[in-house]
């Protein structure tokens, strides 16, 4: 069963902590409210927004980019991520979780409404339609690795016509695995990323180092 890439969902609570905390430290200035004492030392809003910043800043506000650049993309080339495909994931999900409970608490867990959670899976669906498009799997290529690796595949080798489909899948996974950060950076390029903060700057974006997909 498919597998889900959470990790812009993960970092879609950091960054609601990082937009809040940001928000109120710009107009906060002076007032630095403590959040908790520990004897006889105070942790601050500030303090904690500064450590937020430096541990994840980086991480969420290329998470942003990518994010705004997939909205982009998808706007130029009309791609659309219908209710039906939407209610299919969500399904998959439920079923992977095991139960409707499980999945309310796997949403309570995350801090996330199944609004909220839809919305960051349409932005992670958006993207590998993109991608399945940019980068096709084609039936040649699923054909070589089927004559390449069918003895890996089971004994004796399954018929080609019952496996092409799993085949297409793995290889339309790994073609968005290794083309992802190569594509982000191209959409940067096409719609005139600036990075007014050059301490974000030094860094690839989100994808080359990790699997997208979901």
């Amino acid at each position: 069963m498919k597998k889900f890439d959470i990790s812009m969902l993960s970092v879609a609570i950091l960054l609601t902590g990082l937009a809040v905390l940001g928000f109120y430290q710009s107009w906060a200035k002076g007032n630095d409210p403590v959040l908790v004492t520990a004897g006889n030392t105070s942790i601050t809003q500030n303090q904690l927004y500064s450590e937020m910043k430096k541990m994840y800043g980086k991480q969420m506000i290329h998470e942003l980019v990518a994010e705004a650049l997939i909205k982009q993309e998808a706007k130029a080339q009309n791609a659309v991520v219908t209710q039906e495909d939407m209610d299919k994931e969500i399904d998959s999900m439920k079923q992977q979780v095991g139960s409707p409970e499980a999945f309310q608490n796997y949403l309570k867990s995350m801090g996330m409404t199944e609004a909220q959670l839809r919305d960051k899976l349409s932005v992670l669906m958006t993207r590998d339609k993109l991608l399945d498009k940019a980068f096709p799997v084609t039936e040649e290529q699923v054909k070589t690795y089927y004559d390449t690796n069918k003895e890996q595949l089971g004994s004796p080798a399954p018929e080609f016509d019952k496996v092409k489909d799993q085949i297409k899948m793995m290889l339309t996974d790994q073609n968005r695995s290794q083309n992802y950060g190569t594509w982000l950076n191209t959409l940067q390029e096409k719609h005139k990323v600036e990075w007014l903060d050059p301490s974000f700057d030094d860094a690839a974006l989100p994808g080359d180092e990790q699997t997208p997909a979901p």
